[in-house]
């Protein structure tokens, strides 16, 4: 997954991607924050497959689900959504 996906249950990788949608403007602190959002993705996900290495099951029944997740991904497929630059 990247920071164009979107998932169907709240994950902190879905919420980070939360915030890269509120910053696609293409001011500087728009580019550093998308930046700094593309390396906590990567964290959260090297520590959410070391949480799932220890535990199979940590994830079971504990998110909620994630109501826009197919709007999310519409949105963030458009040619004109920016990762990072």
């Amino acid at each position: 997954m990247s920071l164009r996906g979107a998932a169907n249950v709240r994950t902190i990788c879905e919420v980070l991607r939360e915030i890269n949608d509120l910053h696609q403007g293409i001011s500087l602190q728009d580019k550093l924050i998308r930046k700094k959002l593309f390396e906590a993705e990567n964290m959260a996900k090297r520590m959410s497959e070391k949480l799932v290495e220890y535990n199979k099951r940590v994830y079971a029944g504990w998110w909620k689900k994630n109501q826009d997740y197919a709007s999310d991904l519409k949105r963030r497929l458009n040619i004109k959504y920016i990762i990072g630059d």
